[in-house]
């Protein structure tokens, strides 16, 4: 059976590290058939000052269907993985990662240590709205890594063809691009169920993601003062950017009596569809998402979705589902969530099944399972 190491920030049972932590579980419990999967990754969840007290850690350990290696991630540490550990695809999840992406992908080239298939997935990195975000920094690494072909032996995996795109406008001369869909949970045995009756002229919106500018909730927030009823709008999930979360309190304490907003903290990965089944609809307008998992949870979850088109969610409106909307477009934004404050519970129920429906049936498609076995096909 092939070896796969995964390399990772973050792993379960963290939760703070968003969606990445479900995109590899996922690849692991769907492929654990063919593959044998190996995770190094860190000892605390994201922005933790000490892990959890019942966690091995610095040693491998097993956890599901993954032998997984717990630890205060430096340089030293993954050298000494890397030449300790058998493996035949050192599989990566970030691009610009220097301990868990750049330092083995140069000691591989340079063959400082044994030389091994490399599979590289940037998790969205290269979107136009994230590279915007310390941009310089990024753009003369490309600019470098290009120069001197570092990657050139490096298999990408793309989650999207917009992904592809993005990937191609980085590394122009990357042939070995890979598109596999991020798989997700087992959705096949769970039923439609709303517990939140939709009364007209009110709208329950819900964000769910890490605080961060690269999710774009202070453009979220800034949407509601235009808005006409009555709104009720949960947030959740870690603050990872305290001065960004700032700048969004600042925006809530100046909203108008007819709109509440409460920050609700972070959620248990297992409780997101709960939460999500108690609300109406899921407000999202990220930068760039190379999946976006908890869109998938939302549409599951009987959430229509109000979201950017900086996602692989798009024609969302076609389908009856939610939409999909350029960033420059704030009128259109706000038209879609006085779409749904205006709607009365029975059409309301109608789009929320319609939601459901389309979640479950574009989870785990048979083809996005071949089309990962393939990834490490190498």
């Amino acid at each position: 059976m092939k070896k796969i190491l995964v390399l990772t920030q973050y792993y379960e049972p963290f939760v703070k590290g968003g969606g990445p932590i479900q995109s590899i579980k996922n690849i692991v419990n769907n492929l654990q058939d063919k593959f044998s999967f190996k995770v190094v990754t860190n000892d605390r969840d994201l922005g933790d000052v000490s892990t959890f007290e019942d966690l091995k850690t610095d040693s491998w350990v097993k956890v599901n269907n993954a032998t997984v290696y717990y630890t205060n991630i430096n340089r030293k540490k993954v050298i000494k993985i890397l030449k300790e550990t058998e493996y035949d695809i050192a599989y990566l999840n970030s691009f610009f990662s220097f301990s868990l992406s750049i330092l083995p992908v140069l000691l591989h080239r340079f063959r400082i240590i044994k030389d091994k298939k490399i599979v590289l997935a940037p998790r969205g990195e290269f979107s136009e709205g994230a590279l915007s975000l310390k941009s310089t920094k990024k753009r003369i690494y490309i600019w470098f890594s290009n120069l001197i072909g570092l990657y050139r032996n490096v298999r990408w995996h793309a989650t999207a063809e917009s992904e592809q795109n993005d990937i191609l406008n980085c590394f122009k001369g990357a042939k070995n691009i890979m598109i596999a869909s991020n798989l997700t949970e087992d959705y096949s045995n769970l039923s439609f169920k709303k517990v939140k009756p939709k009364r007209v002229g009110m709208v329950n919106l819900v964000f769910i993601s890490r605080i961060h500018p690269k999710k774009n909730l202070k453009f979220a927030l800034e949407l509601l003062n235009t808005l006409n009823g009555s709104v009720n709008f949960k947030i959740y999930g870690p603050i990872e950017d305290e001065v960004y979360w700032a700048e969004c309190k600042s925006i809530i304490d100046k909203l108008s009596n007819n709109i509440v907003v409460s920050y609700e903290g972070i959620l248990n990965h297992g409780d997101i569809i709960s939460k999500l089944e108690h609300n109406h609809v899921f407000l999202f307008p990220t930068l760039g998402e190379n999946f976006g998992h908890v869109i998938s949870e939302a549409l599951v979850g009987g959430c229509p979705v109000i979201i950017s088109d900086q996602t692989p969610w798009v024609d969302l409106e076609e389908y009856g589902v939610g939409f999909d909307i350029p960033l420059n477009n704030m009128s259109k934004f706000n038209e879609a969530i006085q779409y749904y404050i205006d709607m009365d519970n029975d059409k309301y129920m109608r789009l929320a099944k319609n939601a459901f429906e389309y979640g479950v049936n574009m989870s785990n498609k048979e083809d996005d399972l071949q089309k990962s076995y393939k990834l490490f096909e190498y």
